[in-house]
């Protein structure tokens, strides 16, 4: 059977109980995606578009082939790889043998964004059960057994499960804390540094470098650092959760996870003057930057994301920002995973300027926040010193920073 259908539903803003939105048909075979708004959805005042590049209402919704056959903000809202890897191990079977339909179906209340996936329009408001942050010491454990291969027990199994959610590959899950919701981080195996640890010193670094990021703490579980970021696509309401709309810069660009040749920065701010004021885009030119300055080359369009509330689009807070390890000696050039201006992905400052008015900046304006970015990552092993890192730990990481002393 090929061809499956599920009914999408929305969370509106303001309300905290989904409505019907359409039908999403999906056909495994071809990779194939397409979806039909229903009637009744259309007649609310307040109904929104699912996905607002890729269908807008009021237009005969296109079939798509990219991404596995999943409309950008449907994609978005899929597990990540480590929530497959945790939905796959419940199911006792291997990632490979799921398919996309059976992602997006599998996933749960704690998953990215304001969409939701059932087989039916009558099927219940799914539970939002995360794990509580007393739970973290066992969760912990499931994730470490899991990226093992080990059998997990079920209970635990669950528990992770139900806190799978947005972002990459390393072991994480969603937990309730201080009546909010955060994405704890875990270690993971093989890591030769503290990772928690780092993501926690670059974000806040990023924070004192003008760049908007969520609220942050490192915390202990035994003796491992968990990296806890408050989920700002959740907001707590009296009776319950109201979600804001997510979608990734791959998402807004339309982009295939394969067409890596068209990824640019530059064409992202182009798109971006579209929908937000020149403050946002001038922002999105700063992490640009900061990309730069600590060696962010994981900086692909997924990690780049846009808060949908409304008829408003703004940009998310900044996240996954962690530098590459690099040793000393072996070359201080590098790439980010996007183009970034005439001379393509080369991490170069002056090839970060020749564009910048793509940014809505001119190249004194580019070269002012440069310059006040260069100044506040310039005292980031003071920074690091003070989120306890070791003189070893930062004598590790300087070839990582090598670019912040470039630009003055």
């Amino acid at each position: 059977m090929p061809e499956r259908k599920l009914t999408v539903f929305i969370y509106l803003p303001g309300e905290t109980i989904a409505v019907p939105a359409g039908i999403f048909t999906h056909d495994n075979e071809l990779t194939l995606g397409t979806f039909a708004y229903g009637r009744r959805y259309l007649k609310r005042d307040n109904c929104l578009p699912v996905d607002p590049v890729a269908l807008p209402l009021g237009r005969p919704p296109r079939e798509v082939i990219i991404n596995g056959g999943l409309y950008g903000s449907f994609r978005d809202a899929a597990p990540d790889y480590w929530g497959r890897l945790v939905i796959a191990a419940e199911s006792r079977t291997a990632p490979e043998a799921m398919s996309e339909f059976d992602f997006l179906l599998a996933a749960n209340a704690t998953r990215t964004g304001n969409l939701d996936f059932r087989l039916s329009p009558e099927d219940p408001e799914p539970e939002l059960v995360p794990p509580g942050f007393n739970q973290l010491a066992d969760i912990i454990t499931a994730a470490a057994e899991i990226e093992s291969g080990k059998q997990t027990s079920p209970h635990l199994l669950q528990l992770l499960r139900q806190g799978s959610s947005m972002g990459g590959a390393r072991p994480k899950c969603t937990v309730e804390w201080q009546n909010s919701l955060w994405i704890a981080k875990f270690t993971a195996k093989g890591d030769s540094i503290n990772i928690p640890r780092l993501e926690y010193a670059t974000m806040t670094l990023a924070g004192q470098c003008g760049i908007n990021v969520p609220e942050m703490h490192l915390i202990q579980i035994g003796r491992q650092d968990v990296f806890l970021i408050k989920r700002f696509d959740r907001v707590r309401a009296q009776q319950g959760w109201c979600r804001y709309g997510f979608q990734s810069g791959l998402s807004l660009m339309q982009w295939d996870e394969g067409e890596r040749h068209n990824w640019a920065y530059p064409a992202i701010a182009g798109r971006l003057r579209r929908f937000m004021a020149a403050p946002h885009i001038h922002e999105f030119y700063r992490r640009m930057i900061f990309n730069i300055m600590v060696r962010n080359t994981d900086d692909h369009p997924r990690n780049h994301g846009l808060l949908v509330s409304g008829d408003t689009i703004i940009l998310s807070p900044a996240y996954d920002i962690v530098p590459s390890l690099t040793r000393a000696g072996v070359g201080t050039d590098f790439r980010l995973a996007m183009s970034i201006g005439d001379q393509g992905r080369e991490a170069l400052l002056v090839n970060a300027i020749s564009q910048s008015e793509k940014f809505g900046l001119s190249k004194e304006k580019a070269e002012e926040i440069i310059i006040d970015v260069s100044k506040n990552a310039r005292k980031w092993q003071e920074h690091f010193a003070g989120c306890k890192f070791t003189e070893e730990e930062i004598d590790t990481l300087q070839p990582s920073f090598s670019m912040v002393e470039k630009y003055e």
